[in-house]
């Protein structure tokens, strides 16, 4: 499994935590390995799955202030709301990621139609230049270049 793994002692044990840091494929990245249509659909569902995080953490939310609305000792209280609380952050985190990843998927697309032969997605990567916020490619249909400006990897 990729990742890092963090040692941690609890008392005596000590517990090993793999914590994933798969990364956002670029935009460059992806077209050299999988090309357009597999790297929107990628970044297509990686958004969604920001909406998917964004609806469980709501009922999180849900759930913890009807908790925290019930009659019980005050410590369970405070552990709803402090649940509460977490909830309400993973939700504002996940709709940035999605509405980020979405916005961005959608810009690259609408860039991805060649401007002679009007053919959508059939591109290949040219030239990948760190130091621009743009990718040269060309379609794999007529060989016309252009260019294909990326916002950026989140």
């Amino acid at each position: 499994m990729r990742g890092r793994r963090l040692v941690t002692t609890v008392g005596a044990r000590v517990a090993t935590i793999v914590v994933c840091t798969g990364t956002a494929m670029g935009l460059a990245d992806g077209l050299r390995k999988h090309g357009f249509q597999k790297w929107y659909r990628k970044e297509l569902t990686r958004s969604h799955l920001g909406l998917l995080l964004l609806v469980l953490s709501a009922v999180g939310v849900l759930a913890s202030a009807e908790l925290v609305g019930r009659d019980m000792p005050m410590s369970n209280r405070l552990g709803a709301l402090v649940l509460m609380i977490v909830c309400g952050g993973i939700s504002l985190w996940s709709v940035r990621r999605y509405l980020y990843l979405m916005m961005r998927a959608e810009h690259v697309a609408s860039q991805a139609i060649c401007p002679v032969c009007k053919t959508y997605g059939r591109l290949a990567l040219e030239r990948d230049d760190p130091q621009q916020e743009s990718l040269q490619v060309s379609c794999r249909n007529c060989r016309h270049l252009w260019r294909i400006s990326d916002p950026g990897d989140g």
